[in-house]
């Protein structure tokens, strides 16, 4: 139902993707098995199963699983020497298409991945960027004082950050600086690591139990700063589906967001609970029947909330789901 078409002029380009990974000892065709400890190794493994179908829409465009594959190879090559295991890269993007791609770019490089808004206050990001130990910026959205750009890659632009006296060691494995649970990315909060393991467990324990595949379209809806964020641009983009951009504007007017959900025919979708009945009340007379799961997650559940939105009869045949620890049906 919302299968992409596949675009032959990059799908001949598969065989070269697949043999990089091979000699890497990555084949994802199954005769070695592909790593699934990292993000950024199962995105190239997916990229390289499906590299002509959209990964990700945004408003103003898209971009396929090879596009992103291709961009995050680039920026990994350009940050060789400059970071890499051990340390932290913020990554300063607006919510695109591409930011998947920018993303993988770090991790790719060895490095984790410190999110910053550009919404957020300089003061703000300097506090964070210090906090993370971060010397090293990519961004598609300017630079503050004292950045330095030594390179560009698409809108992409590498920069450097004055030397810190005490640099911070970043513990192996890590995929994200995050703020603590539930933080506001609005407060100057302390930063946490975020491993791999632990998103790459929520969406392996997500994916097969809503029976997520190559058809479906989830939404990216929450600030890559949180942890929300952080995992649900990862259940389409490692199970072959395709991830639907919600910008801020969006993000703050619960009917543009209903009209979003309806246009693109969205399959999933992760909510805050609170987030979920702001929406229930707007989208009322509204009928998503593409929808197949609704995931709460991040707050307490008030039994109240799904069963509202049930009674509603917006999406009629979308499961409810809490998603904070190990899913269960509403």
């Amino acid at each position: 139902m919302n299968a992409v078409p596949d675009h032959p002029e990059l799908d001949r380009l598969s065989a070269d993707v697949a043999g990089l990974l091979g000699r890497v000892g990555l084949d994802p065709s199954g005769g070695r098995p592909v790593r699934r400890d990292r993000i950024d190794v199962r995105f190239a493994a997916m990229a390289a199963r499906h590299p002509g179908r959209v990964a990700v829409r945004d408003g103003q465009g898209q971009a396929t699983y090879l596009e992103l594959e291709w961009l995050a190879d680039e920026i990994a090559r350009r940050l060789s020497g400059r970071a890499g295991p051990g340390s932290a890269v913020a990554v300063r993007a607006r919510r695109s298409c591409l930011t998947a791609g920018a993303v993988v770019g770090v991790l790719r490089a060895g490095a984790a991945v410190l999110p910053l808004e550009p919404g957020h206050s300089a003061g703000l990001q300097e506090f964070l960027m210090r906090d993370a130990g971060v010397w090293v910026v990519v961004s598609d959205c300017g630079l503050l004082g004292g950045e330095i750009p030594v390179v560009k890659t698409g809108r992409f632009v590498i920069a450097v950050r004055p030397p810190l006296a005490v640099r911070r060691e970043v513990a192996p494995g890590t995929a994200f600086m995050a703020l603590p649970a539930g933080g506001d990315p609005g407060r100057a909060l302390a930063v946490r690591p975020l491993p791999h393991a632990d998103v790459l467990a929520w969406v392996d324990g997500c994916v097969p139990m809503l029976g997520a595949g190559l058809d479906d379209v989830w939404t990216w809806f929450h600030s890559l700063s949180l942890d929300l964020g952080m995992r649900e641009m990862w259940g389409p983009l490692l199970s072959g589906g395709r991830a639907v951009v919600v910008d801020g504007d969006t993000a703050c007017d619960p009917r543009a967001f209903a009209r979003l959900l309806a246009r693109q025919e969205v399959t999933v979708v992760a909510q805050l609970p609170s987030a979920l009945a702001r929406l229930g009340a707007a989208a009322r007379g509204t009928v998503l029947p593409a929808l197949r799961h609704v995931l709460l997650s991040d707050e307490p559940v008030d039994e109240a909330v799904p069963a509202a939105w049930r009674s509603a009869g917006i999406a009629p045949h979308a499961m409810t789901w809490d998603v904070s620890g190990s899913p269960k049906v509403l």
